[in-house]
């Protein structure tokens, strides 16, 4: 294989096309670090104010002039508690999904890469990870903050009552979306490399240097932009693309069509989905695969041993 970025990028997107089960291992990895809620967006009907303050207002109520008691109070805890031991695990099986996307990709022949000497650790993976995504969660601080005041302002002066009030917050406040899924792809690429590089049995310091080093270097920025504009452009389709499907199953369902015609929408929609979703897994194993072909080190040729020190290994010198 070429040292060059554009090789190196058909390099993985030949790899991953031509293997299915990594789109699903991608895709799967995707869903449970929270993209579940991105593929079932254009599922779900957005609320209307009027519907918000009517599901809303007894709990807020409840909460604001009441007294809690000591068994609501154990409730709540318990709630919370089981939320964060999901998103835990659900975090956890995610890095070890990207664990065995690695292992995989890097012990393909076509990649000629050379696989960890250890079986990469999901614990380790996850840490490093969190570690990475620390300025995410200032951006999301000030993503919710802007999307407060939005709502507030929204709710005093309040727009086109035919558009959801989601979408006309959002319109408020673009910035703070576009910041949020920013810091969001950054701490995604950021600790994929440091995870890569934890892999090779780096300590965190040194991948998190290192993949901060990968990551702005010209190659880096390079597969960054690439990869996820077409992951992105992907999702926006997905969304785009089923949520129109899904509106007309809405009208045949509510608008008491035909057997055939729901039939037919039904049909549509799920042979839509599915069709995205197969999209989106071969993105973002082709993305994964790249990130690896860019950090992990190459095999050794026998003509580059040198006798004595068999077990060095030399990572490609970037071209550009």
């Amino acid at each position: 294989m070429s040292g060059s970025w554009a090789a190196s990028m058909q390099a993985a997107l030949a790899a991953s096309l031509g293997r299915p089960r990594w789109w699903v291992i991608a895709l799967a990895a995707f869903l449970v670090r929270g993209g579940i809620f991105v593929v079932l967006l254009p599922l779900v009907s957005l609320p209307s104010a009027p519907a918000l303050a009517t599901a809303l207002a007894p709990t807020i109520e409840a909460l604001a002039l009441s007294r809690q008691s000591l068994e609501g109070a154990l409730i709540g805890s318990a709630i919370v508690g089981g939320i964060v031991a999901i998103v835990g695990v659900a975090a956890l099986t995610g890095s070890w999904l990207d664990n065995s996307l690695t292992g995989d990709a890097v012990t393909s022949e076509e990649l000629d890469l050379r696989p960890a000497a250890d079986p990469p650790s999901a614990w380790r993976a996850l840490g490093i990870r969190l570690v990475a995504h620390l300025p995410t969660l200032v951006a999301l601080g000030y993503a919710a903050v802007r999307l407060v005041i939005a709502t507030y302002e929204d709710l005093l002066s309040p727009g086109d009552p035919s558009i959801p009030i989601a979408l006309r917050v959002l319109a408020r406040a673009p910035d703070a979306v576009v910041v949020a899924v920013i810091a969001w792809l950054l701490g995604e690429a950021l600790g994929g490399i440091a995870a890569r590089r934890i892999a090779e049995g780096q300590s965190f310091g040194h991948a998190l240097r290192g993949g901060l080093g990968d990551l702005v270097r010209l190659r880096g920025v390079a597969t960054f932009a690439v990869t996820d504009a077409v992951v992105l452009a992907i999702v926006l389709l997905l969304v785009a693309v089923v949520g129109r499907a899904a509106d007309h199953v809405r009208v045949y369902l509510f608008g008491g069509a035909g057997d055939v015609s729901l039939a037919a929408a039904l049909f549509l929609l799920v042979t839509t989905w599915v069709l995205a979703l197969a999209t989106l897994g071969a993105a973002l194993a082709w993305r994964a695969t790249a990130w690896t072909i860019e950090t992990a080190p190459r095999r050794v040729a026998p003509a580059e041993v040198v006798p004595g020190r068999e077990d060095v290994a030399t990572r490609e010198a970037p071209a550009g």
